[in-house]
């Protein structure tokens, strides 16, 4: 743990109290140790505002901006593949290749101190998060002058927005992100949000500078650069994000992101240090849903699950996660398999696919192989670009919202019920093109299978229509995935 973030922790631990037994927060000796702390820490922010400042004036550098990655998996197959036995060969049984790199889930961050400089302006912003609403606290004094994109207005910027009153703001859009569960991205979409209603669409700069900035406050790395007039913002990721331009600093990459399309022969200019306080990277995990009012919840029927369970199918589906993960940026298959699912739609689902499996008294791989059944014809099939125009991996909500996906999401929905609910081993199975699963299942079972870290998995395909437990698609059955354990 770094000095400064020692200091946040030990203020935050203070402020609420974590450091004095029960009671003791009554005691004369305890509020003059929070005033004594409460200072030093606004003298401690005021001084590294100051000093960013000044270091915002100097001159930035020039840094290669590099064309967005492209997704290791690639294009899906247009069509599914259908099983066909005729086709079906001697099976295999081969140790699989590590998949290299492993991002986790997001550590829980210490809060940001509650501490509340004289909210001398009478602005709020309206914020609709995709129907969450909220009224920000914004001052008047946070109002940023028309500035350019150049290092000397940036400096100018940031002291007018670091000598305003600007806590309550951050204070505000920390306790929106607790109430409502919001993710890393939520949260900077609500910023951009805000930034959004308090200027006019001509003010890009100022609306850049001011996102840095809470970001910042928000112990969030961000920074600002300048490319063909206009201020652009950076933003670094703990997993590789795909499709968007990004410089490398340092071994860092800090991704672009922009109101207006860039041109790719304007040099970008910025600078190499980051805010002292921001220290977290945009984690991309969803770890916890969204938390909405029931009224936001649409029901929707699931015939072709009707058909196979045997009873009525309907979900409850989170409208303002669904709608706010239209825009999501594309990472790393792990990312959507480590996020988290909205709790009613879990119910609903488990309910159903318990209820067949106890009425027909299936055993494990008899349960297997219908959930893979179910998945395999449960969906239609449709390519990222058939739905989107683009290329888009899907969350849980969004397969059974939409009713359509690929190999990618039927792996997911696949994995989550076989891991969470019938609570087996599952490993995701990459190839060129394609992703799988296997499953941890018993010796006696057969089929083509893979073993990594000592533990065999058996492949289950949902993209390959029709096909059994231990059936791998003609054309990737001499090829060996790499291996991600889920």
């Amino acid at each position: 743990m770094t000095r400064i973030s020692k200091y946040f922790f030990i203020m935050a631990a203070a402020l609420t109290g974590a450091m004095v037994p029960a009671g003791a927060q009554t005691d004369d000796s305890f509020l003059d140790f929070y005033r004594q702390r409460t200072k030093e820490f606004q003298d401690w922010r005021s001084k590294a505002n100051a000093e960013f400042s000044d270091y915002l004036a100097a001159a930035w550098e020039e840094f290669l901006v590099q064309r967005g990655k492209e997704d290791p998996v690639g294009p899906v197959p247009d069509e599914p593949v259908y099983y066909n036995p005729s086709e079906e060969t001697a099976h295999k049984s081969l140790p699989g290749l590590p998949v290299p790199g492993f991002i986790s889930a997001p550590a829980v961050s210490a809060p940001v101190p509650a501490i509340s400089a004289a909210y001398s302006g009478n602005s709020t912003v309206s914020v609709d998060f995709f129907g969450i609403k909220g009224a920000i606290p914004f001052a008047d004094n946070m109002r940023i002058p028309r500035i350019q994109a150049t290092e000397q207005d940036a400096s100018k910027a940031w002291k007018v927005l670091s000598e305003s009153d600007f806590m309550p703001t951050v204070e505000a859009l920390d306790n929106m992100r607790k109430e409502h569960s919001m993710s890393d991205w939520a949260l900077y979409t609500t910023i951009k949000k805000m930034t959004d209603a308090v200027y006019i669409d001509e003010y890009v700069n100022e609306k850049i500078m001011t996102q840095m900035f809470l970001l910042s406050q928000l112990q969030y790395k961000a920074r600002v650069g300048s490319s063909g007039g206009q201020m652009i913002l950076l933003l670094p990721f703990s997993a590789p994000i795909y499709q968007v331009s990004y410089i490398t600093d340092d071994n860092e990459d800090f991704y672009i992101y922009s109101y207006n399309r860039l041109n790719s022969q304007d040099p970008l200019y910025t600078f190499s240090n980051d805010f002292s306080a921001a220290e977290k990277k945009m984690n991309l995990v969803i770890d916890r849903q969204l938390i909405v009012s029931n009224s936001d919840y649409q029901l929707k029927a699931l015939p072709s699950w009707t058909q196979y369970i045997g009873e009525d199918v309907s979900v409850p589906l989170n409208i303002p996660c669904v709608k706010f993960t239209l825009d999501y940026p594309q990472s790393d298959l792990i990312t959507y398999h480590l996020s988290d699912v909205d709790s009613q739609l879990k119910k609903a689902v488990f309910t159903s696919v318990r209820y067949k499996i106890l009425k027909d008294s299936m055993d494990p791989v008899q349960a297997v192989s219908f959930v893979l059944t179910l998945i395999q014809r449960g969906f239609d099939y449709k390519t990222d670009y058939e739905m989107f125009g683009r290329a888009k991996p899907l969350f849980i909500e969004e397969s059974f919202f939409y009713g359509s996906n690929n190999c990618k999401d039927r792996v997911l929905v696949f994995s989550w019920l076989v891991k969470d609910l019938l609570g087996l081993d599952v490993a995701m199975f990459s190839y060129k093109g394609h992703v799988a699963c296997g499953v941890a299942l018993p010796s006696s079972v057969t089929g083509d299978s893979f073993t990594h870290d000592g533990t065999r998995y058996v492949m289950c395909d949902p993209t390959y229509i029709g096909a059994p437990i231990g059936a791998t698609m003609p054309k990737y059955r001499d090829v060996e995935p790499l291996i991600t354990k889920l």
